[in-house]
């Protein structure tokens, strides 16, 4: 099994043997934090790819490309202006003639129950947040064209107002086609507009079937191959041709430089391969406009979430593409249920309300409203190449902390205790250096911004000369700090992560043995420290003094699986043959239904992380749930993660401001179908979960 992995996962990257032969001799070499298991491993930098391998550098444990790996959780941007929108939530929805359709049970079309749920489950809520809402709404209809009918409001009565009388109107708006295209360009204008600011987008896409651009989309040769013959179609600008039908039907046209090669075999093929290139051509022109609005502002400051809302015959393969193009994406199939959009709507709701509470009220540590953004902070730089070993200037990259300026490094144990630890002593550094000096070297910039923290770069380090310059020593670490002055002397902030990251490593050591599965279905939380600094520059740390949280530098492609709201991340890890996280399987009408649900009941890598939150609230007698998973898989290691959230069902917040109590497993219920390790491991629903499978 663990081979078939390894190789799904060459597959997927397309990596191939002869590449990772070419990175050890061409590549930049440098020693890789130890796996698991602790046995060596090495890093390899070649052509934008990295490579990491086993001690003989002739196995690969994962690579990934430098332009697609995010090196930390991928989190929000908050803005820090008072009384300014920090979020931009831009809401596309389909006005195509199908929307006229009077199949919601409840209301007289489908954009009737669009509006509706808009106003009840994505408005409403912000109105009745104390302290006002850190969203503004802009609203793009989409049929043929793309018009922009509201921009940058706040949500106001009046604005609940509007879209109630958009759901009055229903079907009489919607009319035409649904051309994808000129949405996504809409919306990529408004963004522009956002690119100097600190603002969180979120980009709703909500459409009942495919898109139509295509059928006015003219092949290589010239040929509008989706058109009926006779009804525009033809060769571009020759205006001939006569309506043809075969059976009563219309006929569409055919490209006959492509049909050429293919009479044979009973002629249309060709037509159909120009037809298939054009939508190919149509679908990459979308996720284009996806990846720009990264490139603009941010992968991390865009969420692009796709809402299919038709039937389940419809093809909603581009909708979930989209969403898997940023990290921060989310693709949900609704079907035609107003009840079911309505979730959708409320983990958007949710995911705000998240945003928001992170923003003013910090979170983890016992944040409270009113806390100070720092000022101190540099703006973010890029990660640093270093090597183990490697002689640091203080004050250049790095500030080094040794002698008296480092006080103690400090792990979390079960009592609730922080108990010292030692610092790594090098036997060549303690035999011919007896007066070295230990402690920690702290990069200047950060790398990464969440919610809460900043990130850093860090490396225990060995000094000679009183700090003045140290070597790296161990692996490669990551600094979190607070983004709040009054945090950065809050003891609780930093021990209640710990404990967090600790109850979830217990629980996730009980999943393991209880699954009993080989080592690419173990999950693991990193373990962290807390080091005690000094440095006078914090001149709003009592005396100077300062904690840090530190943990070891995850290497490979960061993924987050789900969330603290209920959504679930799209990325497969395996091949075809394993069923997309947390994707709903859409019914399928021909004869090979049955085999397919066969397969789904095999279980999937995919299906682990579900299975672990669902196994957490089973396991601890309905009391805790965890998620807001997050971090890296490999095969050899399986999943390493960090930064959890813990749902402590009976009350709220005793885990911070992220711990939403029974309402946060609800939520997690509430998008969750029990895969193929839940029944297996025979969990028991959750609250709220619906009935779709049996045990």
């Amino acid at each position: 099994m663990g081979g078939m992995i390894l190789l799904f996962e060459g597959i997927r990257r397309g990596i191939e043997r002869r590449e990772l032969q070419e990175a050890v001799k061409y590549g930049r070499q440098e020693r890789a934090n130890p796996g698991r298991d602790g046995q060596v491993r090495w890093r390899y930098t070649h052509k934008g790819v990295v490579y990491i391998t086993d001690e003989t550098s002739r196995h690969e444990i994962t690579s990934w490309r430098l332009n697609d790996a995010p090196d930390a959780p991928p989190a929000a941007t908050i803005g820090s202006a008072a009384g300014g929108a920090t979020a931009h939530m831009i809401l596309v929805v389909d006005h195509s003639g199908s929307m006229r359709k009077d199949d919601v049970p409840g209301y007289g079309s489908r954009t009737a129950a669009v509006y509706d749920c808009l106003a009840r489950d994505l408005v409403e809520p912000q109105l009745k947040l104390e302290g006002g809402s850190i969203m503004e709404v802009s609203l793009i209809q989409m049929q043929n064209q793309a018009e922009v009918v509201l921009r940058r409001s706040a949500p106001t009565p009046d604005l609940l107002e509007y879209l109630n009388s958009l759901k009055q109107r229903g079907g009489a708006v919607a009319r035409s086609h649904g051309n994808y295209l000129p949405a996504l360009d809409a919306a990529l204008d408004l963004m522009r507009d956002d690119a100097t600011q600190q603002k969180q987008l979120f980009l709703v896409f909500l459409s009942d079937g495919a898109p139509s651009d295509h059928t006015t989309m003219a092949c290589a040769h010239g040929y509008q191959v989706w058109q009926n013959q006779g009804m525009g179609g033809g060769l571009v600008g020759d205006g001939s041709g006569q309506q043809r039908r075969r059976g009563g039907k219309a006929q569409l046209v055919e490209c006959p430089f492509s049909i050429a090669g293919n009479e044979a075999a009973g002629g249309g093929g060709g037509g159909s391969s120009c037809r298939g290139l054009i939508v190919k051509s149509l679908h990459q022109k979308c996720l284009d406009r996806i990846r720009t609005m990264g490139d603009l502002l941010g992968r991390d400051r865009v969420s692009v979430n796709t809402v299919a809302f038709g039937p389940a015959a419809e093809d909603f393969t581009l909708l979930r593409r989209m969403s898997k193009v940023l990290p921060r994406g989310s693709f949900q199939n609704r079907g035609l249920s107003a009840n079911c959009l309505r979730t959708a709507f409320t983990s958007l709701t949710s995911s705000l309300i998240s945003l928001r509470t992170e923003a003013r009220a910090g979170g983890g540590g016992g944040g409270g409203p009113g806390l100070t953004l720092r000022t101190d902070l540099p703006a973010m730089g890029q990660l640093q190449e270093y090597n183990e070993h490697e002689l640091l200037a203080n004050g250049v990259s790095f500030d080094i902390y040794v002698g008296d300026r480092f006080r103690s490094k400090c792990r979390y144990a079960r009592n609730g205790m922080m108990l010292p630890v030692e610092l790594r002593q090098p036997c060549t550094y303690r035999e011919r250096f007896p007066d070295a000096q230990y402690g920690v070297a702290h990069a200047r910039v950060s790398f990464s911004e969440g919610g809460e923290r900043v990130v850093f770069q860090c490396t225990e380090v060995v000094s000679v000369d009183g700090g003045a310059t140290a070597y790296a020593v161990g692996p490669r670490l990551v600094a979190k700090q607070s983004r709040h002055e009054e945090s950065l002397y809050d003891r609780k902030f930093n021990r209640t992560f710990c404990r967090m990251q600790s109850e979830a490593a217990e629980l996730a050591a009980l999943f393991n043995r209880r699954l009993g599965r080989g080592p690419a279905w173990q999950v693991y939380f990193l373990p962290c420290h807390v080091y005690t600094i000094v440095d006078d520059y914090y001149t709003y740390a009592e005396d100077g003094v300062m904690e840090i949280l530190v943990e070891q530098e995850l290497e490979g492609r960061y993924i987050k699986w789900n969330n603290n709201a209920g959504g679930v991340g799209q990325l497969r890890l395996g091949g075809d043959s394993t069923t997309a996280l947390g994707a709903i399987a859409e019914d399928e009408k021909d004869a090979g239904a049955a085999s397919e649900k066969e397969e789904e009941e095999q279980a999937s890598i995919d299906d682990v992380p579900q299975a672990f939150s669902h196994f957490t609230w089973d396991c601890t007698e309905e009391k805790k749930l965890v998620c807001d998973l997050q971090g890296v898989w490999n095969a050899s290691d399986g999943f390493t993660l960090t930064d959890p959230v813990i749902h402590y069902v009976r009350g709220s917040r005793r885990n911070g401001a992220t711990d939403k109590g029974l309402a946060g497993a609800k939520k997690f219920f509430a998008t969750h179908t029990c895969n193929a390790l839940c029944r297996e491991l025979g969990l028991r629903r959750g609250p709220g979960q619906a009935r779709t499978t049996a045990y």
